[in-house]
């Protein structure tokens, strides 16, 4: 081989290396530092937000989440509790976004990016956040790359691409705090629902090492669709989480469900329907304990006894019916003000009818 075939064998490998080079980095879209934040001076203060306001397109619901002492609560919802953990990612990503490239400045094309402003038609949400002495204001259009987003400041021309993709929730429900109670069936001695028009039905386990629940005065001539029907009942409260929530009305209740736990808590869910929807209240309280091996004795405590020496049994006795009834202060506190929707298959759990639970009468 010629030297100068080797000169430009060399040559071409060079510029197929420069080749890859450029292409590996326009698909890896590497940040421009010297581009600077998308929201200069907000990561300084993002500390210091106290309203975040996400605008949406025409016949969406917006939603306001607002600072109140050391808490966040959902204006739309009647101030009931925010999903920090939601709320802080966003306000974290709007924080650190950076400009990656300036993209079109012509607003024939905002609806290919999705940064359209929502009040003019858009589908992108527009984020408001600030505080005492100042706001910043972003609209969020497509993400692009699954990591990056376009993105446009309101009433500014220039759309960007950025480094983040900030996720923000379209549904007003998706920004509640979402847990409720979580009670696993584990801890459940007892389930009893009652239906307005007749249909009560009653689970219960004589023995706490029992694995499945029985269920009590099931009609003559009627079969449980199965053996163990009773033990989705006495989960319903297990991890229970909402989709939606108001404040607590007066209303009549369509069912009453209340759960025993062997140590004593009681949880009384009233289910009501209206608004096409139906809604759970929950009372919190407490009963005597119940012995292991089997149901609550009968209260004794207007009978006599002789003094009897305080046993290590009986301090822990006392300190677990402290922290039940510690336990249930803080539920009644946290749930007791408020109607919540449940998913579906939660619900329906709690409004089991014996034609749920039982296979079907055979014809006559």
């Amino acid at each position: 081989m010629s030297k100068k075939t080797l000169q430009v064998l060399i040559a071409v490998v060079v510029g197929l290396v420069l080749a890859l080079l450029v292409l590996d980095s326009t698909d890896r879209n590497d940040v421009d530092l010297e581009a600077g934040p998308l929201l200069p001076g907000f990561k300084s203060r993002a500390n210091e937000v106290d309203q975040v306001r996400i605008s949406r397109p025409a016949g969406e619901e917006s939603v306001t989440i607002r600072r109140e002492g050391d808490a966040w609560v959902v204006s739309a919802r009647d101030d009931y509790p925010a999903d920090v953990g939601k709320l802080r990612q966003l306000i974290i990503a709007l924080a650190d976004a950076s400009i990656v490239e300036e993209k079109t400045s012509n607003p024939e094309q905002y609806e290919k990016l999705g940064v359209d402003d929502p009040a003019e038609g858009g589908d992108g949400p527009k984020v408001f956040a600030g505080g005492e002495g100042f706001s910043y204001e972003v609209i969020l259009g497509d993400s692009a790359q699954r990591d990056f987003r376009y993105a446009r400041i309101p009433d500014q021309p220039t759309s960007y691409l950025i480094d983040q993709n900030p996720d923000v929730p379209a549904s007003v429900g998706d920004w509640l705090h979402p847990d409720i109670i979580d009670i696993g069936s584990e801890r459940v001695r007892k389930v009893s629902i009652s239906h307005a028009n007749g249909d009560d039905i009653v689970i219960e386990k004589s023995d706490k090492e029992l694995t499945d629940f029985t269920v009590l005065d099931v009609p003559e001539d009627r079969e449980l669709s199965y053996a163990t029907v009773g033990n989705g009942i006495a989960g319903a409260l297990s991890q229970l989480k909402l989709e939606d929530v108001r404040a607590r009305r007066d209303a009549s209740a369509d069912a009453t469900i209340v759960f025993e736990t062997w140590d004593g808590l009681e949880i009384t869910a009233a289910v009501t329907s209206d608004e096409g929807a139906s809604w759970v209240a929950f009372a919190v309280g407490t009963v005597p304990p119940a012995p292991a091996g089997g149901p609550a004795g009968d209260d004794t405590s207007e009978v006599e006894e002789p003094p009897v020496e305080p046993t290590p049994d009986d301090a822990a006795a006392a300190s677990n019916r402290a922290a039940v009834d510690r336990e249930a202060n803080e539920l009644n506190e946290r749930l007791s003000a408020w109607h919540f929707q449940l998913p579906d298959f939660k619900k329906n759990l709690l409004v089991r009818r014996w034609d749920d639970i039982l296979k079907a009468a055979d014809a006559e």
